[in-house]
C-alpha cells in the first residue's frame, strides 16, 4: 500500500507541475480532472465518492489520461499491464478483434498486407501471428504497426520477441511505398514492419485502397475532436479494402470490476475508467456492421 500511495504522490506532483506550465493551458480541464481522481485513488472509500458523485459529471470529451501525458514510465506501466490483460483468456480483452483478422487471413489465402493504427504493444497482432504459427500458415504476410510513439515501439518489439526467429522485425523511422515493396519482395513468411509514420498523412503516402486489412484497437476514443475521428475514417477507408474498428462503449456497470482488477495499479486504474468516460454511448454506436460484446464492454466493428 505504501508503494501505491507513493506512485500516486509522484502522479500528482507531475499533474501539477503540468497545471504551472504555460505549456498545457489548453488542458487545465483536462489536468485538473486528472488531479481530482489521484487523490480518490488514495483511499477506497474516496474513489467510491468520486465515482458515485464526479463521474457522471465529466465532459469526456475534454478529458485525457495520464498516458496521454509526456511521461514515459507513465506509458510504460499503462502499455505493459495491458499487454498483460490483453493476454488472459479471461475475459478475453481483444480476442474479438483477433479472431476477426485471423478469420479475415484465412479467408482470402494469399500475400497480405495489414496494417495496424495506433498500433501500441501489437498484442492484437502477437496473438493472431501465434495462431498463424500454430496453423503452419504457409502465405507470406506483413504486419505493419504504426504508432507515433517511440516508447510504445520499443514495448512493442519486446512483446514481438516471444515470437522468436521466426518473424521479421523491421524498425523503420517513416515507412513509404518503395520501402515498403522492398521488404515485400523478399518476404517469404511473416515479417512485421514498426514505423512512426502519422496516420492522417498515409493517404498522401499510399495508393487507394493499398493495403488489404486495416485496424485499430482501443486507439479512436484517444483522439480528442471529433475531426479527426472522421478524419481517421475517411483515410482508413481510402488506403483499405477492408478495416476493423474495435473499441469500448460507456458503461458504467463495467466500472466496477475494471476497477477491482486496476486498484493496485494507478496508472492503469487511470487509463481504465478515463477511457470509460471517453467512450462513447451504445446508442451512438449506430452502424450496420457492429458487434457488441457484454463481458468487456467493447465493440467491433467492420467496414
Amino acid at each position: 500500500m505504501k508503494k501505491r500511495r507513493m506512485e500516486i504522490e509522484g502522479i500528482l506532483e507531475k499533474l501539477r507541475e503540468f497545471k504551472n506550465d504555460s505549456r498545457y493551458s489548453g488542458r487545465l480541464y483536462a489536468i485538473e480532472e486528472n488531479i481530482q481522481f489521484a487523490e480518490a485513488m488514495k483511499s477506497l472509500p474516496r474513489y467510491v465518492w468520486w465515482l458515485l458523485t464526479r463521474a457522471s459529471k465529466i465532459d469526456g470529451s475534454r478529458l485525457l489520461e495520464l498516458t496521454d501525458f509526456p511521461v514515459e514510465e507513465w506509458d510504460v506501466r499503462m502499455h505493459k499491464r495491458l499487454i498483460e490483460m490483453e493476454r488472459k483468456d479471461r475475459p478475453g480483452l481483444v480476442k474479438p478483434l483477433a479472431d476477426k483478422v485471423i478469420q479475415s487471413i484465412l479467408k482470402e489465402n494469399r500475400p497480405l498486407i495489414l496494417a495496424n493504427l495506433g498500433a501500441g504493444g501489437m498484442e492484437v497482432d502477437r496473438q493472431v501471428i501465434s495462431q498463424l504459427l500454430e496453423k503452419k500458415y504457409g502465405k507470406p504476410i506483413i504486419f505493419i504497426g504504426v504508432d507515433k510513439s517511440p516508447i510504445t515501439n520499443k514495448i512493442a518489439k519486446e512483446n514481438l520477441n516471444f515470437l522468436g526467429k521466426a518473424v521479421e522485425i523491421v524498425d523503420v523511422e517513416n515507412l513509404t511505398k518503395n520501402r515498403l515493396e522492398e521488404i515485400a519482395k523478399t518476404n517469404r513468411g511473416i515479417t512485421v514492419i514498426l514505423c512512426k509514420n502519422d496516420i492522417f498523412n498515409l493517404g498522401a503516402e499510399f495508393p487507394p485502397k493499398y493495403f488489404d486489412l486495416v485496424y485499430n484497437s482501443l486507439f479512436k476514443h484517444h483522439l480528442t475532436e471529433e475531426s479527426d475521428k472522421d478524419k481517421l475514417d475517411k483515410i482508413i477507408k481510402e488506403i483499405s479494402k477492408k478495416s476493423l474498428e474495435y473499441d469500448g462503449y460507456r458503461s458504467w456497470f463495467h466500472m466496477i470490476p475494471q476497477s477491482i482488477v486496476a486498484w493496485n495499479n494507478p496508472v492503469f486504474l487511470n487509463g481504465t475508467i478515463f477511457s470509460m468516460l471517453r467512450y462513447s454511448g451504445k446508442i451512438n454506436l449506430n452502424f450496420s456492421k457492429v458487434s457488441f460484446f457484454k463481458n468487456t464492454g467493447h465493440y467491433l466493428r467492420e467496414i
